[in-house]
């Protein structure tokens, strides 16, 4: 194959010619992308100190080895150390991990230098009732005797907030657990707590019934009552036999009412976690339209070959480029310039004759030429975000990489906070430095504004970051990977990556090879796994999963699954500390939405929709899905109910049971003068948001000419895989061992 020198922007590469050349200048549109994944390592003398632990360990020098691991933890507890295959934690956690499992002479060495200091921080916490004093006594102090109280107590302090996950993820860690013989230590326990055990496992049990998993509540009591038989204390306000109590909560939970969906949808997916239940919508006839903007791009002219985008669930000259939020019965919708508030029962403007434009700016970047965006590879996605009265949106250019050279960075995007008591004021405006870009919406938890950033080089590099809620100023800035794309730094991209935010722990899948959990107070990384990229591809012939333009990580109970736009594959991970779960057992590149989970099952979609076993010898693999020939109707994001799935095609939308995946409804979209798109629930309607407009159902049944249709036995049932249902925690032991 032959090969040249070209300069674009004023940087020379060099490229070998395909079949195909991107934009006519003589860029290959074949790419081999590097396996590299740049991260931030704690490097060789680390490793060596550590392994130097080991040394003393096996002499019996228990001082010489806690006094390493102490000076380990103190210079270089920030930095990244790999404890597993394609698996890192920070120095201070793989630390952590090695004295848990010290023998026992070298675990007294260790307590009495840090238990009175431990001690003190866990008697500021009794004084001052402030969380940071215990979370400094696991961060700093995990094995000290005082690691197993602070864990309890904070469990309790997550429970009574209804954070069940971060309690779980506290509760999980005071039971013991032994790796198997030979194989290191990568589960973060404490050594010997001296508490209950058997209050503590109950506690793990009540959690399952109060997040509703009956099936998987009924066998983890069945193994408690196992292991604790006749076990007694006090919970759930009763005092007595625990595995009664937890029986007699089993069953009273099957009659208790249903607590009340929240009716605001107050950021993508619903939650900070990316999955919430909807409400149950009425799809009746239309009730108003709003005109949206014209798609942000065309599609390439046929005298321009440019880099041809996968269109999964949309169309590729017009994507669904909008997902709206919404907040006491209004409905926000954006694109890079402007903000539109409407009232969602009417459709009027939420505020006055004004119009419906709460914001409205010059788009920067608005003289970058067309052709460079028109090469870009990657497609806009507009969304925002909702919390304590203020809205939060990305603003500006979309481009996030552009090409390497001078005079190439082209416009910046920003982030704007709009005060919505005062009908939409603007209270900030944060631009991104040079050569930085905001990745999309942020997410919002008290002052902090958390953000994914990304800085343009050869390799970009994926970051997270927090800003101040009140002024927009910089808090902290976590670089996490850097890795090669398709568009070698040669071509712009556009790019939307979402955070997720679960408790105390924020995660990002970076699309660079890489996902990340870090800590939400400081930033500071807690794990990061990578898995097997996708490295070979044709721009012209871009492989479905690259249309993954805003996927973000989806955590549940405990679980983080991903959807990354460099993998065909779909992964889960434990969100404690990154273990793979799974990935699942076969390609799935059309999936572009990952919509929510049933008990047993992740729930995805794209072309098709999917039901994915999310554990039990099953994990990872389909159970069912439909269309189950080769049709590929799906068009658009949709939604879960408490019930149900609402999953839109161009001219229906189809309404399967939530648990089982059967289809119990087709909704006719034409009849009504409708179409496809991304669903959302707001103000009591059924909202479209379509290429260039937003369509809101009426929330009542049609006219007698009804043109839904009951589904009893549907032309292309699911196809089902595998065996029954099964339950389990993936690859960790529930009650430890």
């Amino acid at each position: 194959m032959p090969v040249v020198l070209l300069t674009v922007c004023g940087t020379l590469f060099r490229c070998a010619l395909g079949s195909a050349q991107v934009g006519g200048i003589g860029i290959s549109s074949q790419y081999d992308l590097s396996a590299s994944i740049q991260i931030e390592e704690a490097g060789r003398t680390v490793e060596t100190l550590l392994d130097r632990v080991d040394a003393y360990l096996v002499d019996g020098k228990w001082n010489e080895a806690v006094d390493t691991i102490r000076q380990v933890m103190e210079n270089s507890g920030d930095k990244l150390l790999p404890v597993a295959p394609r698996r890192y934690v920070n120095a201070r956690m793989a630390c952590q991990l090695k004295i848990a499992g010290l023998p026992p002479e070298a675990l007294e060495r260790y307590r009495s230098l840090v238990d009175p200091i431990a001690g003190q921080w866990y008697e500021a916490w009794q004084t001052s009732g402030e969380r940071a004093w215990l979370e400094k006594i696991v961060s700093e102090a995990f094995a000290s005797s005082w690691g197993d109280d602070a864990l309890l107590a904070l469990g309790e302090i997550a429970f009574e907030a209804g954070q069940y996950a971060v309690a779980r993820a506290c509760w999980l860690r005071i039971l013991p657990f032994q790796p198997p013989a030979g194989q290191p230590r990568t589960w973060l326990a404490f050594p010997d707590s001296q508490l209950d055990l058997a209050s503590v496992r109950a506690r793990l049990v009540l959690l399952t019934i109060l997040e509703g998993d009956t099936e998987a509540a009924t066998l983890e009591l069945a193994e408690f009552a196992k292991l604790h038989p006749g076990a007694a204390g006090h919970l759930g306000g009763k005092t007595g036999d625990l595995a009664e109590t937890l029986r007699t909560i089993l069953r009273e939970s099957q009659e208790w009412p249903d607590l009340p969906e929240p009716a605001d949808w107050l950021t993508f997916g619903g939650s900070p976690k990316r999955h919430r239940d909807a409400l149950r919508p009425v799809a009746g006839p239309v009730a108003w339209e709003q005109p949206l903007w014209p798609p942000d791009r065309s599609a390439p002219s046929l005298s321009f070959l440019g880099p041809v985008r996968p269109a999964v669930a949309e169309n590729a000259a017009a994507p669904l480029s909008y997902h709206p939020v919404s907040l006491g019965g209004l409905v926000f919708v954006s694109n890079g310039s402007e903000i539109l508030a409407l009232d969602a029962r009417s459709g009027k403007p939420a505020w006055g004759e004004g119009g419906a434009a709460i914001f409205r700016d010059r788009l920067e970047g608005a003289d970058e030429k067309q052709p460079p965006l028109a090469t870009a590879i990657g497609t806009p996605r507009h969304t925002l975000t909702v919390a304590d009265g203020r809205l939060y949106a990305r603003m500006g250019s979309q481009v996030t990489s552009h090409p390497q050279g001078p005079g190439s960075t082209g416009g910046r995007g920003y982030l704007v906070c709009l005060d919505l008591k005062s009908q939409g004021r603007l209270l900030w405006k944060t631009a991104s430095e040079d050569q930085w870009a905001f990745e999309g919406a942020p997410l919002v938890r008290g002052d902090d504004v958390f953000v994914a950033m990304r800085r343009n080089d050869i390799r970009p590099q994926a970051h997270v970051a927090c800003f101040d809620a009140r002024t927009g100023l910089l808090r902290w800035r976590r670089f996490l990977c850097a890795a090669e794309t398709p568009s070698r730094a040669i071509l712009p991209e556009i790019t939307s990556g979402l955070l997720t935010l679960d408790g105390d722990s924020l995660y990002y899948g970076t699309n660079l090879g890489a996902v990340a959990a870090l800590a939400a107070s400081d930033g500071q990384i807690r794990w990061l796994a990578t898995y097997p990229r996708a490295l070979r591809g044709d721009l012209q012939k871009l492989a479905s999963h690259w249309a993954r333009d805003l996927a973000p990580c989806l955590a549940d109970r405990g679980a983080l699954y991903i959807a990354p736009a460099d993998s065909p594959y779909l992964y889960a991970f434990t969100a404690a500390d990154g273990q793979l779960l799974w990935k699942t057992a076969e390609r799935l590149d059309d999936v572009v939405h990952l919509l929510g989970v049933s008990n047993d099952c992740l729930i995805a979609s794209g072309k098709k929709i999917y039901w994915i076993e999310k554990s039990g010898p099953s994990a990872g693999r389909l159970r069912t899905h439909w269309p189950s020939g080769h049709e590929q109707i799906g068009f658009g994001r949709g939604l879960v109910t408490k019930n149900q799935v609402w999953w839109p095609a161009r001219e229906d939308i189809f309404v399967f049971d939530r648990a089982s995946g059967q289809m119990v409804r087709q909704i006719a979209l034409s009849p009504r003068g409708a179409g496809g798109g991304n669903l959302l629930v707001a103000g009591g309607r059924l909202l479209i948001a379509a290429s260039d407009r937003l369509v809101a159902l009426a929330d009542q049944s049609p006219a007698k000419q009804d043109p839904d249709t009951l589904v009893r036995n549907p032309p292309h049932a699911p196809r089902r895989h595998g065996g029954p249902a099964k339950t389990g925690a993936g690859t960790l032991t529930f009650f430890g061992t």
